[in-house]
């Protein structure tokens, strides 16, 4: 089974694919998961560059997880634009869906609305929706003494990811996600999966987030239009 993941860093952050193989593989599944990300960016960028419509035309991809921006939450209009543009050029037998993120944390009152787009979305272009957010805001209530979030309260920790994973291999598989803790237990053996050391990923270092990996790091900038650049700075 091939997936392909188009989103940003909600989806790259602790690499949801990687942990979505993983849990496929403890399901005895095998999946080979790919992902087209940049941060800041929403499924309408996506949609206009080459390398989104060359892996949807030519991979032959059996699933694609489409996630849009979450913070600031666009809104639903935003959502079923860029919904559309994606599934308009996606194969009739790839299958689709919806990763639906989860508010920030200090905005639980915002679930609501982004659940509503991504539910609307997925009936109108006829795609299934990975309730990452439906589950997010209870299970912190039930497990206080663990964090979802990265410190920026915006991205996961790896127990987040680990969680979005879980959702996500869940709904492709055909498996139910209505149990909860079901979810978190399964959540919580993935977080000690150990990823390449090579793969730069997100930390808070002097109180601000950054990318490093065991040999670069990336400093993020902003560039023209106002767009995330990034530059790779070997460790010293």
């Amino acid at each position: 089974m091939k997936v392909l993941f188009i989103g940003n860093s909600h989806t790259f952050v602790h690499y949801v694919p990687a942990r979505f193989q993983q849990f496929c593989a403890n399901n005895g599944v095998i999946a080979e998961a790919a992902m087209l990300t940049h941060p800041g960016v929403g499924l309408h960028w996506h949609a206009c560059q080459s390398e989104t419509y060359f892996n949807l035309l030519y991979g032959n991809f059996d699933a694609v997880v489409m996630q849009h921006n979450a913070h600031p939450f666009p809104g639903k209009a935003s959502v079923l634009e860029g919904v559309e543009a994606i599934c308009s050029m996606t194969p009739a037998r790839t299958k689709k869906y919806l990763y639906m993120t989860w508010s920030e944390k200090k905005n639980p009152e915002g679930q609501a609305i982004m659940t509503e787009a991504y539910e609307e979305a997925a009936e109108k272009f006829g795609a299934t929706v990975c309730p990452v957010g439906r589950l997010w805001w209870p299970l912190m209530a039930a497990h206080p003494c663990e964090e979802f979030y990265f410190p920026d309260g915006e991205h996961t920790s790896v127990l987040g990811a680990s969680l979005a994973a879980v959702v996500i291999g869940r709904t492709i598989l055909g498996l139910p996600t209505d149990n909860a803790e079901r979810c978190y237990e399964e959540a919580q053996a993935l977080v000690p999966m150990q990823l390449d050391p090579r793969m730069p990923d997100m930390v808070w270092e002097n109180g601000k987030a950054g990318f490093k990996g065991s040999r670069y790091s990336i400093e993020m900038g902003v560039g023209e239009g106002g767009m995330l650049g990034f530059s790779l700075i070997p460790n010293k």
